[in-house]
């Protein structure tokens, strides 16, 4: 929509240099100029600065003024506009791409913007005697957190209303501060509900009722739209994507060991002959024994014989085998075999990629995550943090880089994560 209406605006301001803009002409661009406003107001982007609502009220403004000259005078024709007409329209369409490029490049030049907008404003040719606003100094207002919301208009000739308040959401408030030149008004939370489910703005009105007329004075009523941005307490989600070096233990291939043990035959008498073999593993290259790898895969033994381990360790598998001889007179010699295989190890640190729980993204507070400890004095490491907001939009925060939106803390010593909202 905001492309569609851009294109739109550009295509009719060339009819104004190459052809008379007519009134009918001039009506539809005014009406894309409305919506066009109203649309930044529905993304997160654009809630991040103020000027959002003191540029755009302005504008709006002004597009109000010129429709309401157009309709009293030449109407939805093919009339051109006249010259003071075509002079503020011209005046707007600049104004307006002005207002979206600085939008779609530069949130920081909004300000800046607005501030051009509101002195074209007095400077145009909307200069009676009736009330008339100049400028609005929108704040911000986050829906479900503030309890109330201040709005100041400055402008000429306020003094000249008998009565003046705003309409808003069928509340009628007047203001508290009234002079020549600034209204202020305070407006409750409950009045700044949106006109539409899921739109960030609520519309209004300010009425002024004054008298026109030197001698038989006569009612007058000025009514100026205006909107109030609004922005909604819950942004969207946040989840921090880490990496960190975790030990794992990385296994040789099976190594294997085998001992044995033997006697002589046994005596006259037949008394056994017995004998045994102790064993004694170390691991080799600076490794380590995985102990639940130890796996006898032979033992083999004649006339008798054991086998035991005394320790298994990561450093060490100590134990012993026996045999016996046959016990009869001069039996025969005995023997016994021990096969068993292990795996040595190595802790090695892979970098393992991880992320946090999803939590929720507030306007009023920031959001703080837990990282894991350290393992083996190996901190976690923040790669980024993905947040995604309402309006389905997706900002990657990146330390040591800056974001127009959202700010990224790094606790050092604590390992937390703090993410926050700027505005």
């Amino acid at each position: 929509m905001k492309k569609i209406t851009l294109a739109v605006i550009f295509i009719f301001s060339l009819n104004t240099i190459y052809s008379q803009a007519t009134g009918a002409s001039a009506l539809i661009v005014l009406d894309e100029i409305d919506a066009s406003i109203k649309e930044h107001l529905q993304s997160i982007d654009n809630l991040a600065t103020n000027a959002i609502g003191n540029g755009g009220n302005m504008l709006l403004s002004i597009s109000a003024r010129l429709r309401k000259d157009i309709n009293e005078t030449i109407g939805n024709t093919d009339i051109a506009l006249r010259e003071n007409q075509l002079n503020i329209y011209n005046q707007l369409l600049g104004l307006v791409n002005d207002f979206n490029v600085a939008i779609e490049t530069n949130l920081d030049r909004v300000d800046l913007t607005a501030t051009r907008i509101s002195q074209a404003a007095s400077d145009l040719v909307f200069k009676k005697r009736e009330p008339t606003i100049f400028k609005y100094k929108t704040q911000k207002f986050i829906q479900g957190f503030d309890n109330e919301y201040t709005l100041a208009v400055k402008g000429n000739s306020f003094d000249r209303s008998y009565d003046v308040y705003i309409v808003l959401n069928d509340n009628k408030i007047k203001p508290i501060q009234s002079n020549y030149s600034e209204l202020i008004f305070k407006i409750d939370a409950a009045s700044l509900k949106p006109n539409v489910k899921n739109e960030n703005y609520v519309s209004g009105k300010i009425i002024f009722k004054w008298k026109d007329g030197w001698i038989f004075k006569s009612d007058r009523t000025s009514v100026e739209n205006f909107f109030i941005p609004i922005i909604p307490l819950k942004l969207g989600t946040a989840q921090v994507y880490f990496e960190q070096e975790l030990p794992k233990k990385k296994l040789s291939e099976p190594l294997s060991y085998g001992c044995s043990c033997s006697t002589g035959k046994s005596s006259i008498t037949g008394s056994k002959r017995k004998s045994s073999t102790a064993f004694n593993v170390l691991p080799t290259g600076g490794r380590k024994i995985d102990i639940n790898s130890i796996k006898v895969t032979d033992w083999r033994q004649r006339y008798g014989g054991s086998y035991g381990f005394e320790h298994k360790t990561e450093q060490q598998i100590k134990g012993s085998i026996s045999c016996n001889s046959d016990g009869k007179s001069y039996g025969g010699g005995g023997f016994s075999t021990l096969t068993f295989t292990y795996n040595e190890f190595e802790i090695i640190y892979e970098v393992t990629q991880d992320s946090t729980t999803i939590k929720d993204l507030t306007t009023a507070n920031p959001v703080l995550f837990d990282l894991p400890d350290p393992v083996d004095g190996k901190n976690p490491n923040i790669k980024y943090v993905e947040v995604k907001t309402y309006d389905n939009k997706t900002f990657t925060l990146v330390p040591n880089s800056v974001n127009e939106l959202f700010s990224l803390k790094l606790n050092p010593a604590t390992h937390d994560v703090l993410v926050e909202w700027k505005n």
